[in-house]
C-alpha cells in the first residue's frame, strides 16, 4: 500500500473551503526525512494554490473587492460584522449616524464569547452631523471569521446605523 498523501487526508475538502489550519494539520504528521520529499510536494502544491488564489500580489488589498457595510443597531442591542469563511478584511473607515438624536455606543472585537473593546463610550449626535471615528482608531483593523466587529448602543435611546468602508485581502 502507498503511504497515505495530503490528497487522501483532505479528500473531502473542497479547494474553497480550505483553511491553513487544515493543512497544517494534515502536513504535520510527517517526518523530517528523505522518506517525505514525495509527501511535502502536496502541501508545498496547495499552500501555494492558497496563496495565489485567496490574496493580490504583494499582500496588497483585493482592488475589486473594495465595499461600505451598513450596521444598523437599535437603541439598546447590538450587531456584528463578520467576514464568512476564510476572508481576511481590513476596515479603512468607520462612520457613525445617530438617529434622531445622542447615542453612546461600543465598537469591540468579539470572538463570539468575549469582547474586547476599541473605542469605548463613542457619542454620536445626528443634530451635530455625523461622527467620523477615523481619528482614535490605529488603521487598519483586521477582522476574519473567528475576530469580528461587534457594535453596541449603551444608551437605550437612538438607533446608530455605522457605516464601515473595507478592502478584503483574502478570501
Amino acid at each position: 500500500m502507498a503511504d497515505p498523501s495530503i490528497y487522501d487526508q483532505l479528500a473531502k475538502e473542497s479547494l474553497s473551503d480550505l483553511t491553513v489550519t487544515q493543512l497544517n494539520s494534515g502536513s504535520s504528521v510527517t517526518a523530517v526525512d528523505q522518506a517525505t520529499v514525495n509527501y511535502w510536494k502536496g502541501p508545498i502544491t496547495l499552500a501555494r494554490i492558497l496563496e495565489s488564489s485567496r490574496t493580490y500580489a504583494h499582500g496588497l488589498p483585493i482592488p475589486e473587492t473594495g465595499a461600505i457595510e451598513q450596521v444598523a443597531v437599535l437603541a439598546g442591542g447590538d450587531s456584528e460584522l463578520q467576514p464568512s469563511g476564510t476572508e481576511l478584511w481590513a476596515i479603512k473607515s468607520i462612520f457613525a449616524i445617530a438617529n434622531g438624536g445622542t447615542a453612546t455606543c461600543n465598537i469591540a472585537f468579539s470572538d463570539g464569547n468575549t469582547t474586547v473593546p476599541i473605542r469605548v463610550g463613542v457619542s454620536v449626535s445626528i443634530s451635530g452631523g455625523p461622527v467620523d471615528l477615523n481619528e482614535t482608531i490605529a488603521w487598519p483593523l483586521e477582522i476574519s471569521n473567528s475576530l469580528y466587529l461587534n457594535f453596541a448602543e449603551t444608551g437605550g435611546v437612538y438607533d446608530v446605523t455605522f457605516f464601515v468602508a473595507y478592502f478584503k485581502v483574502s478570501l
